[in-house]
Formats: structure tokens, C-alpha cells, sequence
């Protein structure tokens, strides 16, 4: 695969990870409003299946490297690194600002993650932000709180307790962009990302105690449960991580905040949540962002 076809498909990958993301969030608001489920019971579940999901099929294609990557003292660092910061403290931070407050203001602050890995990089290269990397910024940033808020900052509710959340989970998914890069160069990226998985769903286990909670089964569960655990999770974290080796994390991060128009116009169809004119504006803001970030690739 040339250069020019490798960004390309990066490009894809990251889109299509935030779109999949959108939709893993549908099913969650589905299981939480219709059945029952708590975010700790439904956190334990996805990560200890897509850990052994991911495992199984690097298994497959290559068992040596399932063992190997912990024998570097530097591998087994960066990965529980991961772990603590990028898989574990991401989602529950997440979890805890929509908590604390609604989903409305933890994605809005979650979505500030790009600013921080631009910020990383710039400081990094040495190297100030581009005008068309300013102006993806404004545009994800301005279209992510638009559609969460309807433009209404009053409903983001905020207390210090979910400022706190939302930023240190914005803090935390830049982390998760950032810290397993070196690992994903060198090796896989489903075993990567499934020990990750797997390692941080056991470590959860004693603290959410997913075993006290038994849900009602129905095939309305079962469903949404597959689309979070293969769509929401095995696909998009695996597009995600493995976009940001191809284009970046600065792009990736950009692209990936198509995730809350996936969601709008999911939760529209299928949830009849609506679709409202600031919807629409900030809908087209991402859309506007996704191509400037297409210019920013051929600088």
C-alpha cells in the first residue's frame, strides 16, 4: 500500500471508529433506559469480551507476538500505563462526568482531548499549529457542543465535581491516543489492544463486581450488548488505534468527533430523540472539519 493510499485508509479508519462510537453509544442510552444496566456492570462486560475477542484473532494470525510483548521490561510499562490511563481511567472518568452531570456536558469536555494532543505534539516538534489546524480545532470543539447542548450552555449543568471529571477524561483519552503508539508500531494492534482490554476488565472486576448484578435477558440486550462489544469496541477502538499509526493522533483525534453526529442522527432514527437546527449546524461544522483535516494530510 503506497503512502498516499495508506493516510487515505487512515482516514477511513478514524471516521468510520467515531462513527462506530456514535453507535456503541446508542446501544449504551438503550441498555440504560430500557433495561436496567448500570455503566460499571456494562464496562466490566465489554472489556473483559473484547479483551478475549481481540486475543483470540491475534492468536490466529500471530501467537508468538501474544507472549512476546511482555518480555521488554519497556513494553510491560507502557502497556499497564495504558491500562491505568488510556483504557481504565478514559471510560470511567467518562462515565462519572455524564454522572456528575449529563452526557451532554461530559461529551463536550471529552472532546477536548484534541486540543491536548495538538497541544502535545506542538511542544513536541517544536512546531506552532497550523491556520487549518486551528480552524479543525474550532470547528470539532464548536460542532461536538453544539450538538450535545443544543447551544445551550445552561443545560450543561456544570458542577466543579463533573468539571473535574470531564476534563481529567479529556486528559485521559488524549493519553489513550498518545502512550500506546509505540507499542502499535511495533507490534499488532489487536494484540495491543486486546491485553489492554482484557488487563483493565480483570482489574475492574473486584471494584464493580459485575457478578451482583444479574440483568433480564432479552433479545433487546443481546443486541445492543453485540453492537457495543463488536462494533462499539473490537471495530472502533481497533480503527481508532490503528488510524492514529497511519495519519496520527492530532488527525485521528480530529476525525473521530464525527462520533457525536453518528449518534445524533442514530439516536434520531431509532430512538426518536429528534434532530433539531442545531443538530443540523453542528452536524455540518464536523462535516467542514473532516475535510479541512483531508487539506491539513496533503500540506
Amino acid at each position: 500500500m503506497n503512502s498516499e493510499n495508506n493516510s487515505n485508509f487512515g482516514y477511513f479508519q478514524a471516521i468510520t471508529g467515531g462513527i462506530l462510537w456514535g453507535f456503541s453509544g446508542c446501544c449504551g442510552q438503550y441498555l440504560f433506559q430500557s433495561c436496567g444496566i448500570t455503566p460499571e456492570w456494562l464496562l466490566s462486560i465489554r472489556l473483559i469480551s473484547t479483551g478475549i475477542i481481540l486475543l483470540f484473532v491475534s492468536l490466529i494470525k500471530n501467537r508468538r507476538e501474544i507472549i512476546y510483548i511482555w518480555t521488554e521490561k519497556n513494553n510491560v510499562l507502557r502497556m499497564l500505563f495504558f491500562v491505568a490511563f488510556g483504557i481504565i481511567g478514559c471510560q470511567y472518568t467518562y462515565f462519572s462526568a455524564i454522572e456528575a452531570s449529563n452526557a451532554g456536558l461530559a461529551t463536550v469536555l471529552q472532546y477536548l482531548s484534541p486540543v491536548l494532543i495538538l497541544l502535545y505534539l506542538c511542544i513536541k516538534n517544536k512546531k506552532a499549529p497550523s491556520v487549518l489546524q486551528i480552524a479543525a480545532l474550532l470547528l470539532a470543539v464548536g460542532g461536538t457542543f453544539l450538538i450535545a447542548t443544543g447551544g445551550n450552555i445552561k443545560s450543561m449543568n456544570i458542577t466543579p465535581k463533573a468539571l473535574a471529571y470531564g476534563l481529567i477524561s479529556a486528559l485521559f483519552l488524549a493519553c489513550y491516543s498518545i502512550i500506546p503508539q509505540p507499542l502499535i508500531k511495533k507490534y499488532n494492534t489487536l494484540t495491543v489492544l486486546g491485553w489492554g482490554m482484557l488487563v483493565g476488565g480483570i482489574i475492574i472486576l473486584p471494584v464493580f463486581k459485575p457478578w451482583a448484578f444479574i440483568p433480564d435477558i432479552s433479545f433487546g440486550l443481546i443486541l445492543a450488548m453485540a453492537g457495543i462489544i463488536i462494533f462499539g469496541t473490537v471495530l472502533a477502538y481497533t480503527f481508532y488505534l490503528d488510524s492514529i499509526k497511519r495519519i496520527g493522533a492530532d488527525k485521528a483525534s480530529f476525525l473521530s468527533s464525527i462520533e457525536p453526529v453518528s449518534a445524533v442522527v442514530i439516536s434520531a432514527f431509532w430512538l426518536k430523540s429528534g434532530f433539531s437546527l442545531t443538530d443540523i449546524i453542528g452536524t455540518c461544522m464536523i462535516l467542514i472539519m473532516v475535510f479541512i483535516i483531508s487539506l491539513v494530510g496533503k500540506e
